[in-house]
C-alpha cells in the first residue's frame, strides 16, 4: 500500500520574531529571529484524493505565524522566570534583569522556553486544533519544521491518531 505526505514551504509561511532564552543559570540577551515554518501531513488520499488540501493547510499555517509575527514570544511554563502581568503589560525578571513588555507586543505561550524545538511543538498543537475543525480525521502524522537562521532548524514530529482506530 502506497504511503502519502505533502509538506508546504512557502514565503509567507514566516514570522519575525523576539525572544530570548534561559537555561543553566544562564539568560541569553534578548534578541529575535526571522522564523520559517514547513508543515509536513501524511495518510492516506481522502474523498478527493488528497492527503490534505494545500490551500487549507497554507491558510491554517500562515493564520498561526500572524499571531506570533512582530512580537516578542515569552515562554509562560519557565521556573526562572519571575513574569507579572497587568493590564499594561508584562515585567520579567531574571536574576539581575528585569524587562518591561506592553501587553500588545507580547504572546505568552504555554512553554518552558522559547526554544525553536518548542515552537515547532506549540505550533503543531495549533494545527492539530485547526485539522480537527476541517474533519481531518484520516491523516496519521503531523511534522512541524521551524528555521530561526538559515541552516539551523529544529523539528516537532507526532503521530496522529486516527478516527475508528
Amino acid at each position: 500500500m502506497p504511503a502519502y505526505r505533502v509538506r508546504v514551504v512557502k514565503d509567507n509561511l514566516v514570522f519575525c520574531a523576539g525572544h530570548f532564552i534561559t537555561c543553566e543559570g544562564v539568560c541569553e540577551s534578548l534578541h529575535g529571529h526571522n522564523y520559517r515554518v514547513a508543515v509536513t501531513l501524511e495518510g492516506p488520499l481522502d474523498e478527493s484524493e488528497y492527503v490534505f488540501d494545500f490551500v487549507a493547510l497554507k491558510r491554517m499555517t500562515k493564520a498561526i505565524c500572524d499571531r506570533l509575527d512582530h512580537r516578542l514570544l515569552l515562554p509562560s511554563h519557565n521556573p526562572l522566570l519571575d513574569i507579572q502581568s497587568d493590564a499594561s503589560g508584562f515585567t520579567v525578571r531574571y536574576q539581575h534583569k528585569t524587562y518591561v513588555f506592553p501587553r500588545e507586543d507580547v504572546v505568552q505561550l504555554p512553554v518552558p522556553n522559547t526554544t525553536a524545538e518548542h515552537l515547532a511543538a506549540w505550533i503543531g498543537d495549533q494545527l492539530v486544533v485547526a485539522l480537527a475543525a476541517e474533519g481531518a480525521s484520516h491523516l496519521t502524522a503531523l511534522e512541524v519544521e521551524v528555521e530561526e537562521t538559515v541552516g539551523q532548524s529544529a523539528f516537532c514530529r507526532r503521530e496522529l491518531s486516527r478516527a475508528g482506530r
